[in-house]
């Protein structure tokens, strides 16, 4: 996995759901492959919005996404957390 969708899976594990664009708006660098790639390897699950959101691709982690991101640590952004600085 890369140190790119290590971020990805950190982002979603801060919100329940949210849209593909803003993930890929708010993480330089992060493209459609790379959400595919954790969708194929059951990280993140991708739905096509209802309604007034219509077209609009959310991604949620799965459970295997959420048990994997745990040990993420955001500030030496490594895994699992070895530098005590993180939580």
């Amino acid at each position: 996995m890369t140190a790119k969708q290590l971020r990805i899976l950190s982002e979603l594990s801060k919100s329940e759901k949210t849209t593909v664009g803003y993930v890929q708006w708010t993480l330089e660098g992060c493209t459609d492959e790379d959400i595919m790639k954790l969708q194929e390897e059951d990280y993140v699950f991708v739905s096509i919005g209802e309604g007034y959101i219509g077209g609009l691709r959310e991604v949620s982690l799965t459970s295997k996404g959420q048990d994997f991101i745990k040990d993420y640590c955001d500030v030496c952004e490594c895994m699992p957390c070895d530098c005590d600085w993180g939580t």
